[in-house]
This record gives structure tokens, C-alpha cells and sequence, in this order.
């Protein structure tokens, strides 16, 4: 009976925890980014964090959990993530852990859901602005 108490009050106090919003199933990243992470959080949940970039998969992440940004606002909601030493890496199974801080990525606030980061390739926009002498453009 006991032990049932103590699991209903864990269940409860994860569920009014950080919770990451994006990326996850439908939102995913790109290789050029920017690749942003929104989370919402409680007035009870620490005011840092640091955002570690994992994947299951050794082959796609072979040198391991990769912080993206150490000692995070958490009351920001919203980051630019930085790409991970070597760039951003393509494939699927990603997730964004919130790590309590950067000496302990085992020590977990919060995880996304799984979630792609596409490789996409830069292309050059055109704008003109008009001025009283003309026409410039630029590439």
C-alpha cells in the first residue's frame, strides 16, 4: 500500500515537471537550422538546465551525448539550439534531454519525444529594394 502511494506521488510530481514542446514526432530539425527547443515549466522546477542532444542508435551518434547548451534559463521557454561539436548529424531517434547541468546528463528534468534532423540544402533568396536611384539587388 505504501509503495503505491510513493509511485502515485512520483507519477504526479512528473507530470507538473518540464515538459519539452518541440522537437518531437511532428516538428523535426535540419542540418542548417536554426533548430529551436520550447518547453514549459513550473515555478517548483529548477531555473537551469543543460540541453544534451542523445540518439540510442551508436552508429548515428558514435561519440555519444552531445550538450547543445549548458546552464539554460529555464524561464525562457524558447532556445536556438547550438549544433553539436562536428555539426548537426542527419538521421532519426533523436532526442533533447534537459539534463540538471552539464556534470550530470544522467540526471534528467525533462526528454523529447523522438524526432529527424533532415539534411536540407541553403539556397540563395533574391530581394530588391527600390531607391530614388534606382534598383538595387541582392543574392
Amino acid at each position: 500500500m505504501r509503495s503505491s502511494a510513493v509511485i502515485l506521488l512520483a507519477s504526479i510530481a512528473s507530470a507538473f515537471a518540464y515538459q519539452v514542446t518541440s522537437p518531437g514526432e511532428d516538428e523535426n530539425w535540419t542540418t542548417t537550422g536554426p533548430n529551436v527547443l520550447t518547453w514549459v515549466r513550473v515555478d517548483t522546477d529548477p531555473l537551469n538546465f543543460t540541453a544534451v542532444l542523445t540518439n540510442q542508435a551508436c552508429a548515428v551518434m558514435p561519440q555519444g551525448a552531445q550538450v547543445l547548451n549548458a546552464l539554460v534559463d529555464g524561464t525562457l521557454g524558447s532556445i536556438v539550439c547550438n549544433p553539436p561539436s562536428g555539426g548537426w548529424p542527419t538521421g532519426s531517434g533523436y532526442r533533447v534531454n534537459l539534463a540538471a547541468d552539464a556534470q550530470h546528463l544522467d540526471t534528467l528534468l525533462a526528454q523529447s519525444n523522438q524526432f529527424n534532423i533532415n539534411s536540407s540544402t541553403t539556397s540563395s533568396t533574391t530581394s530588391s529594394t527600390q531607391t530614388s536611384t534606382g534598383t538595387m539587388s541582392f543574392s
